[in-house]
């Protein structure tokens, strides 16, 4: 189990470890490596031996690309110790080992090789997979550090010093290593919260089997003291009528048709009515009484009609009213005719909506379709099938399935005249090539947390505690889920596609963005500034259109300047609403103050605001989450309300964890596979290791020492940079990237040399994330895939190759000139 025995791999292990901090991967521990070393060679068991020739041209391969490797330092891989040489020191002693077969002690004596001390076939190859399994090994469990803290109400520091320490516990001995040769273990991983990626990748040593076990047990231990209720609720019921005899059924209390009473799913609304019924009795009882009472302060004569028909009239008929008007009253204070009718109109509107949403929840008929729930706060969706007759007569009962859909396909489904069509087309696709797994939840106890809300002990509003919710916590990657305008078209695409496929109405799409760039100027008449905007008609002409008006604004006040851009719109509701940040869509509104530099938010931009507002008629919003096709109705919902809105804008791109399982086993076959034949054929096999920076033409090059950009235009193109200092490193990327999208970023520093692209603090979160759409442009600036840039902004390790690639990018340069080292799996 202890690799410090094996030169060959503890350089693995060492290497594994600089590399998951070269790219950002954080620290892994040294138990975790040598756990997973020792697990992972039982999958290759059987493996051919190398030959000692083999194993030392593998072994100065590897010394020779550490040796060209400049993000380790000389002491890395120099160091003279014997409980913690350098790369270098443990590869030449393994050489020596090797050649000799022989070892030398702290005593200086010469000994055979161990068996400890050689290597096998197996543990060669599981050196290899190093390189694969570590880096989504490390993904996987910054995902689980989320989680974890977002449902006991830590930070993401907190569980990571907690695991880190649980790593760090000396073993009960050879008793505690618990090798599982079969993958029935990751079943115990599938807890609520975890995507199925994540089950497939996390895990692979015990010792991180063994931590993941006392961290569930204390996050469920934490969720069980948080207050619950049903995500399904009467509400959210739809029952649909059975086709054929079936149908003809009728619940004697609600009156609908398809189930009987004691399957009436309709109790809570039949309760209302009844509650209201009492409430109408009294109502119009009390409507008598003031009728009676304004016939006797009408000075009129008074006339009673006895029951036997016979009439009264003077002090005896005024007597015989009272009475009468006291007993409709009963006690209770007399009122108006018009406030009683007032009364009697409420109740019956009232009733009028209980009995609409009792239709509502009658669905129509479906040969197969019992019941369809579905809850907008988590986007879950409970379908329930008709009880059927078997071949052989028995009857198989009603099944409930839970998926997960956004609330716009869910409307689509449930206002589509053949539901069960609809449901077999979408959330129960399967076959011919097609799966459901974007409908389904990640596993077992993902779909039973989904069915029950708690009160979120981060947020404290009620949310399903599952892999959808994921409210910000201190230092993870949580950000919002604000979207670009180019990422809600792809939405609408898919939308679409979806809608086409399952034979219901396709959604409208998104309202067009227009520019409007030509400019009035206006003076400004409570401080003598200058303003120059559209004219209103320009804006307004868009608007009626249904467009969004990106409004060019330039406002100069004495002491300050508002430039940018403004995001009007149209609401839903009639009212046009204007936003001066980027999260509308547009560039953003910013002033050249101290206090929007320190804050992003200054009276300057709250003036030019209210200017626009009497001249658009619209009204400014300091809500940065609302932008063109958020209803306002809607954003106030989840702004006040107590509860978490987590349902899917569309359908997850997601595998089902059996699908993930299947090929991971095949890649793995197919590396040693792939390591066979390179044995046949005599080729070295190497560890994890590092491909050396390549040319726009592919050709391996040095690593640089210097970044020139002379003659090619930009902020300090005329002069170079030495790569080696980090401070002129993020002076000229903030510097480059200013110049070209005029947008201030931060560069910081880590303690291992590596920079972070970030915002400004002012435009960060209180936990330090910057939003989604910061993160598209950032990324859209940089010309790199959208999953490089996470919520603390673009990592840049610390290696002069990545450095210039970078600055590269920054000045846009794109493809960059040199293309970074990369560390990878021969």
């Amino acid at each position: 189990m202890v690799c410090r025995e094996n030169k060959a791999r503890s350089t693995a292990i060492r290497l594994a470890k600089e590399m998951c901090k070269a790219q950002g991967y954080g620290v892994m521990h040294d138990r975790e490596l040598q756990s997973a070393i020792h697990e992972r060679q039982h999958h290759f068991d059987g493996a051919p031996e190398m030959t000692r020739e083999e194993q030392v041209a593998m072994v100065k391969g590897l010394r020779q690309q550490i040796e060209n490797d400049p993000s380790i330092s000389e002491r890395e891989k120099y160091r003279i110790s014997h409980d913690q040489p350098g790369l270098i020191t443990r590869l030449d002693e393994e050489i020596k080992r090797l050649e000799t077969g022989k070892y030398i002690d702290r005593a200086g004596r010469e000994h055979d090789l161990t068996d400890q001390q050689r290597n096998s076939g197996a543990q060669l190859q599981a050196i290899q997979y190093l390189g694969t399994m570590v880096p989504r090994g490390q993904a996987a469990k910054k995902t689980y550090f989320e989680l974890n803290a977002r449902h006991t109400g830590r930070s993401v520091d907190e569980v990571k010093a907690q695991w880190n320490a649980i790593m760090a516990r000396k073993g009960q001995g050879r008793g505690n290593v618990g090798i599982s040769l079969r993958d029935n273990w990751r079943d115990d991983l599938a807890v609520a919260g975890m995507s199925a990626q994540a089950q497939a990748d996390i895990g692979q040593s015990k010792r991180a089997r063994d931590a993941l076990k006392e961290m569930e047990e204390q996050r469920l231990a934490v969720l069980a003291r948080q207050p619950s209720r049903a995500t399904i609720r009467p509400e959210h019921r739809r029952v649909y009528t059975p086709s054929g005899a079936d149908g003809n059924i009728r619940c004697d209390q609600c009156g609908q048709f398809g189930h009987e009473q004691p399957a009436c799913p309709n109790g809570d609304l039949v309760t209302k009515r009844r509650d209201l019924e009492s409430e109408y009795h009294a109502a119009a009882n009390a409507l008598k009484a003031a009728s009676v009472q304004r016939h006797l302060d009408s000075g009129a004569e008074l006339t009673y009609l006895r029951p036997d028909g016979s009439e009264v009239t003077g002090d005896v008929a005024r007597r015989l009213l009272e009475q009468d008007r006291d007993t409709f009253a009963r006690g209770q204070s007399l009122t108006t005719v018009d406030e009683a009718n007032k009364k009697l109109k409420s109740i019956a509107n009232r009733d009028a909506e209980l009995q609409n949403e009792l239709n509502q929840r009658t669905g129509g008929s479906s040969s197969w379709v019992q019941e369809v729930a579905y809850n907008e706060e988590s986007g879950l969706m409970m379908v329930t099938t008709q009880p059927r007759q078997r071949k052989d007569g028995l009857i198989s009962p009603a099944k409930t399935y839970p998926y997960r859909v956004s609330k716009a396909e869910a409307e689509q489904i449930l206002a589509s005249p053949e539901i069960g069509r609809a449901i077999s087309k979408t959330v129960m696709r399967r076959g011919n090539g097609t799966n459901n797994d974007e409908y389904r939840w990640e596993n077992a106890a993902d779909s039973q947390a989904a069915q029950v809300q708690q009160k979120c002990p981060t947020c404290g509003r009620w949310a399903s505690m599952t892999s959808s919710h994921t409210c910000p916590v201190p230092g993870s990657d949580a950000a919002d889920a604000e979207v670009t305008d180019r990422a809600e078209l792809a939405i609408w695409r898919s939308q679409v596609r979806t809608a086409r496929a399952a034979g219901l109405e396709p959604p409208a799409k998104p309202m067009a963005r227009v520019n409007l760039v030509t400019q009035r100027q206006y003076r400004l008449p409570e401080n003598g500034g200058m303003a120059n905007v559209p004219p209103p008609r320009d804006v307004k002409a868009q608007l009626d259109g249904g467009k969004v008006a990106a409004a060019s604004v330039n406002f100069r006040y004495p002491d300050a300047t508002v430039t940018g851009q403004a995001t009007i719109w149209r609401d839903e509701s009639g009212v046009d609403v204007a936003s001066p940040f980027k999260e509308a869509g547009g560039n953003g509104m910013r002033c050249t103050c101290g206090k929007f530099t320190s804050t992003g938010r200054c009276d300057h931009v709250a003036s030019a605001l209210q200017t626009m507002s009497g001249a658009y008629g619209t009204n400014y919003t300091g809500d940065t989450g609302l932008r063109p096709g958020v209803p306002i109705a809607e954003r106030r919902k989840e702004r006040t309300g107590d509860t978490a809105y987590d349902a899917p804008k569309i359908p997850i791109e997601r595998m089902d964890y059996s699908r993930i399982q299947k090929l991971r086993f095949q890649r793995q076959g197919d590396h040693a596979q792939g390591l066979f034949e390179k044995q046949r054929r005599g080729e070295p096999i190497n560890t994890p290791s590092v491909k050396p920076p390549k040319d726009e033409e592919g050709n391996r090059v040095a690593w640089p020492a210097t970044f020139e950009r002379s003659g090619k235009g930009g902020a300090n193109s005329d002069r170079p940079t030495d790569l080696h200092d980090t401070s002129d490193v993020q002076y000229r990327l903030r510097a480059a990237l200013f110049a070209r999208t005029r947008t201030h970023y931060s560069v910081l520093r880590d303690k291992d040399g590596g920079m972070r692209i970030t915002v400004p603090k002012a435009r960060r979160g209180k936990d330090g994330t910057i939003s989604q759409a910061e993160r598209s442009r950032l990324a859209e600036t940089l010309g790199i895939p959208a999953h490089q840039s996470r919520a603390d902004g673009v990592y840049i390790p610390a290696d002069t190759s990545w450095r210039h690639e970078m600055l590269s990018r920054a000045y846009g340069d794109n493809p960059p000139p040199l293309r970074a080292a990369r560390y990878t799996v021969a």
